[in-house]
């Protein structure tokens, strides 16, 4: 474990200093308890303001994974069925259309639960490459004009909106991301009563003592946020990227609109308290606190695509993977080119955020950098070879 710990750490301060990332918090955990914590470079790179174990990232989509666990308490609780209609939760995605080359044609059937956790429901999110893709940049641009002003697009609202729509494709018949778990967010409200953010606190943050994980950060907490950075093509080297994306703003007031697909703040401690409930058969074993039942977990983990939807899966980082639950799983480990065992699942970030479960071992890897367009780099994968080497 000493040879584990001093690996990552150099894999770490090598991306630093190849101009990969500007700093990390990376922490592994087995049975709930930490076999390594690091802070290793900066949060704050022009101010110096060191890494810290408690320095707020962004967590962009790794927030899908607690949108999936909040549907997962639903849905053993009886308050829902995955295989209830979209729009019985919200009727603006009755009759859908789909959009088929320059053609509008009506989808063959309803937009189910299981759809938005497994990402094929065809919802788009914002792009250019087809007209669905660009409908729904509409909308996101609508969200980003209203933030500073006095009517600021909410959850409810954005679903609504979004079930004008054309879907990309029948739904059901293939994978593609999109904004399907904010859409779930918002079935959250309708059949909770109380705004997105609420649930997660008094369901999953709270009873997890995740206390610095919100939709925004206070000012009393801004002095732990960290700077988000971007790779700059012209200069080469990582530059300052401004806020908002996706339809959120600075994260500095509280949002109207809470994205369940990419909005939380949070920490490497409050993030792995999340994760090794996942890693444990639903419940923390530390700190004692269930989230799900332990069948519930296992089918939370399960690859859910069709060899026809798996078809659609065109990304080289889920090479060796399937798909469900808003999370990647892992399948074929030779493919991808790991020692990791099949069963391996998680998801990351935009920025870089990262989380890997093991429920073989009861293990889980929590790697954090603020980086857009990182994704699964080369650091992340030496990171995860050097962990799964040493267990």
């Amino acid at each position: 474990m000493i040879r584990m710990r001093s690996d990552i750490t150099a894999a770490i301060e090598r991306g630093i200093a190849e101009s990969k990332l500007v700093g990390a918090c990376v922490g592994v955990y087995c049975e709930g308890k930490p076999l390594f914590e690091a802070a290793v470079g900066n949060a704050d790179r022009e101010k110096s303001v060191p890494m810290k174990k408690d320095t707020l990232f962004r967590m962009f989509s790794m927030t899908k994974p607690v949108t999936a666990s909040a549907v997962m308490q639903l849905w053993e609780r009886g308050v829902i069925d995955l295989n209830d209609p979209l729009c019985w939760y919200i009727p603006e995605f009755s009759n859908m259309m789909v959009s088929v080359g320059d053609k509008l044609v009506p989808a063959k059937r309803d937009i189910l639960i299981k759809d938005l956790l497994n990402m094929t429901s065809g919802i788009p999110y914002p792009d250019c490459w087809n007209e669905s893709q660009k409908c729904a940049a509409k909308i996101y641009d609508e969200i980003n004009d209203r933030l500073s002003t006095d009517s600021p697009m909410s959850t409810m609202e954005f679903c609504r909106k979004m079930g004008g729509v054309p879907l990309m494709f029948q739904p059901g018949a293939e994978w593609a991301y999109g904004a399907s778990a904010d859409i779930l967010g918002g079935v959250i409200e309708k059949i909770t009563d109380m705004p997105y953010d609420e649930y997660l606190r008094k369901n999953i943050f709270e009873p997890l003592g995740m206390n610095d994980t919100d939709f925004w950060v206070p000012e009393e907490k801004r002095d732990r946020f960290a700077q988000l950075y971007a790779w700059d093509n012209e200069r080469g080297g990582l530059r300052i990227e401004p806020d908002p994306h996706l339809g959120m703003n600075d994260y500095l007031t509280k949002p109207a609109f809470i994205s369940g697909g990419a909005g939380l703040v949070s920490t490497l401690s409050d993030y792995a308290a999340f994760a090794n409930v996942l890693a444990n058969g639903g419940v923390h074993p530390e700190k004692g606190v269930r989230l799900m039942g332990e069948r519930t977990w296992k089918y939370m983990q399960s690859a859910q695509l069709t060899s026809e939807q798996q078809a659609s899966v065109q990304w080289e980082s889920l090479i060796g993977h399937s798909y469900g639950n808003l999370m990647r799983v892992l399948t074929d480990p030779n493919a991808f080119v790991t020692n990791a065992p099949a069963g391996e699942f998680g998801w990351d970030g935009w920025t870089g955020t990262y989380m890997t479960i093991c429920p073989e071992h009861e293990l889980a890897i929590v790697y954090l950098i603020q980086n857009c367009g990182a994704g699964v780099s080369d650091v992340v994968r030496k990171i995860r070879t050097i962990v799964y080497g040493a267990v």
